[in-house]
């Protein structure tokens, strides 16, 4: 209950940041403030990420009191610079699965509070299996970006290995755990559909950033060889 308060002078520190660096560099377009929940900050949610239940998630009270405060502080950051709020979504955190960003997003106001999607998150986040199997290119991240689009200005393209996936889940891991072994893993290796991501946005006539977020282990190389692996795949898919 006490959230906004406490963070209020950080949250409009960064967003004036942001604000004073868009205009120093005449961008053209304001960037997003993005916000979140704490990765990791709550232990069971940390323990069962990527296999998440109902009984695991916020109750009614909760809810709305999680929706009042990212929406306060959406018409902080509005008011104060008027960037916009964007929320990512995020396993480890308490809007993870697919029936939690929906009933985040129903108890939020469309002109203050957007969404960041993240195609990896999502599809960890859906705790099932990939539709298709190892073998095959999941969908549940292109589902996930079709029925949430009304509210997506900005994306982030992220793997998913559905092998490491699923043994996180049949053996009980935590977050941490999963993250060490390579849940998300680079670009092209997992079960993210990235073709139908990136000809959905195509058709939808997605002109923003696509932000790629990769955890770089221990046998990948350096973060450099890993990121050139990452790029050498989205100009296979013509980007």
């Amino acid at each position: 209950p006490n959230a906004v308060p406490a963070w209020r002078d950080r949250a409009l520190a960064v967003a004036r940041l942001l604000a004073a660096v868009a205009d120093e560099e005449k961008a053209g377009r304001k960037p997003y403030f993005i916000l979140a929940d704490e990765t990791r900050g709550d232990p069971h949610r940390t323990a069962v990420a990527g296999r998440v239940t109902e009984a695991d998630g916020l109750d009614t009270g909760e809810l709305r009191t999680f929706a009042a405060n990212a929406t306060e502080l959406a018409r902080l950051v509005l008011d104060e610079t008027g960037i916009a709020t964007l929320f990512h979504h995020h396993c480890a955190a308490f809007i993870e699965t697919p029936v939690e960003i929906e009933r985040l997003l129903d108890a939020t106001d469309p002109d203050l509070l957007g969404l960041v999607f993240d195609t990896g998150h999502y599809t960890y986040g859906t705790g099932v299996p990939d539709p298709l199997g190892n073998a095959g290119k999941g969908t549940s991240a292109l589902d996930g970006l079709r029925r949430f689009w009304g509210r997506v200005p900005y994306v982030h393209l992220k793997d998913c290995s559905p092998q490491v996936a699923a043994l996180a889940r049949s053996e009980g891991w935590d977050y941490s755990k999963a993250v060490g072994a390579g849940v998300f893993c680079e670009l092209g290796q997992g079960s993210v559909d990235l073709e139908g991501v990136l000809a959905f946005l195509q058709v939808q006539g997605y002109r923003d950033w696509l932000t790629v977020e990769q955890d770089v282990l221990p046998g990948m190389g350096t973060p450099r060889a890993s990121a050139t692996r990452n790029r050498q795949t989205l100009a296979r898919l013509g980007l």
